[in-house]
């Protein structure tokens, strides 16, 4: 038989009358009234996650953002803190430059704005960036990737070339002999696929692009290209056209309404990387 004593008659407030309770408000003056501010509100003293999420708030969310990027001159631990939250996500078109912006120049510091890009959107052009993404921009990727917080990239290529071989070295020699004509390219993972393309599939410029492609040391790197303006050969390496007819992309035109498209690296870089044009014999007069 159950004790007595663990047995109470529960009204409509549990177990004790609502009159044997503390009184909420006289707790809540009676312990706030121990508190008083002592000197200037210290931000280093609050946890860690409290603290970036006022930052958060802070650089993101409010509209006054010159008087609130003073923050990163307070000390070094805020700089650290709101440089991850501000350099987070970074939009870069470089389409109509070539040279590389003030910010990503210089040695490497701990004040440096590169060190805490987390995701770059870079968007280049075929004619005037190539070259120089190749030489300036691939190096500092894998130099952010390495010693920064770099992980990942969505790399997009914006139209083609005025011509189907200009990313070749040739026509800056035959200039005058230049043609549109498509050449003969062995492809595939052991280059025994016949392909008919542009040039410069095969040569150095858009081969040193696909091997950055697949380099391991930045964690994730994303291709995508114009969708209103593109060489024909993406097409079988991004997704289909969007109507209810299923029409597949037409000359490099997508008549879908997004902006850019992304390529199945997976399906497009084991045939196109190593390519190399056939080599013809010269015709006998």
């Amino acid at each position: 038989m159950r004790s007595r004593k663990w047995l109470k008659r529960r009204g409509a407030y549990g177990s004790r009358s609502i009159a044997f309770r503390p009184n909420p408000t006289y707790l809540y003056y009676a312990v706030t009234s121990r508190w008083k501010p002592r000197g200037p509100f210290r931000l280093l003293d609050l946890p860690p996650e409290l603290r970036l999420q006022i930052l958060h708030s802070a650089l993101l969310d409010c509209e006054e953002q010159f008087e609130v990027l003073q923050i990163f001159l307070a000390s070094r631990t805020l700089y650290a803190e709101a440089a991850e939250i501000f350099y987070h996500d970074i939009l870069l078109d470089i389409t109509e430059r070539t040279k590389l912006p003030g910010f990503l120049t210089g040695p490497i510091t701990p004040l440096s704005p590169r060190l805490y890009f987390h995701t770059i959107d870079l968007k280049i052009s075929l004619e005037n960036n190539l070259r120089d993404f190749n030489q300036l921009y691939i190096p500092l990727l894998r130099e952010m990737a390495e010693q920064g917080n770099l992980r990942t990239l969505r790399l997009e290529i914006d139209g083609r070339f005025p011509r189907l071989n200009f990313w070749s070295d040739r026509w800056l020699e035959l200039a005058e002999e230049f043609c549109d004509d498509e050449v003969q390219l062995l492809i595939g993972p052991e280059t025994s696929l016949d392909y008919v393309g542009p040039a410069f599939l095969a040569d150095q410029p858009f081969q040193t692009l696909l091997d950055f492609l697949s380099d391991p040391r930045i964690p994730e790197v994303l291709l995508y290209i114009s969708s209103t303006d593109h060489y024909p050969f993406w097409c079988a390496f991004h997704r289909p056209h969007s109507s209810k007819l299923g029409l597949p992309c037409h000359g490099g035109s997508w008549r879908g309404k997004s902006t850019r498209l992304k390529i199945n690296q997976k399906l497009f870089l084991p045939l196109f990387r190593h390519a190399r044009e056939v080599e013809t014999l010269p015709l006998l007069e």
